[in-house]
Formats: structure tokens, C-alpha cells, sequence
């Protein structure tokens, strides 16, 4: 129905930009945690 449809790029992009903040959210937060400082063993330190 789609296909059928002259404005396809509006259902495109309904469709598809959940999809994309999702992935970029997903890469956001794989970045952070790499970068974070595992500090888990550090509390005995003394």
C-alpha cells in the first residue's frame, strides 16, 4: 500500500527514524561504556 502511495518518504521516515534513534542510542551507550573507568575493584584499596 505503500508502493501505492505518491508521499512515500513521510511513511519512510516514520517507519525508519524510531529504527535510527534506536541504533544511535545503542552506539552511544556502547561508547560510554568503553570509556568508563571500571572502578568496581578500586573500593579496597587501603
Amino acid at each position: 500500500m505503500i508502493v501505492l502511495h505518491l508521499g512515500g518518504i513521510p511513511e519512510t521516515a516514520m517507519f525508519l527514524g524510531p529504527i535510527l534513534l534506536i541504533i544511535a542510542f545503542l552506539k552511544i551507550a556502547r561508547r560510554n561504556e568503553a570509556d568508563a573507568v571500571d572502578d568496581e575493584d578500586d573500593w579496597d584499596t587501603e
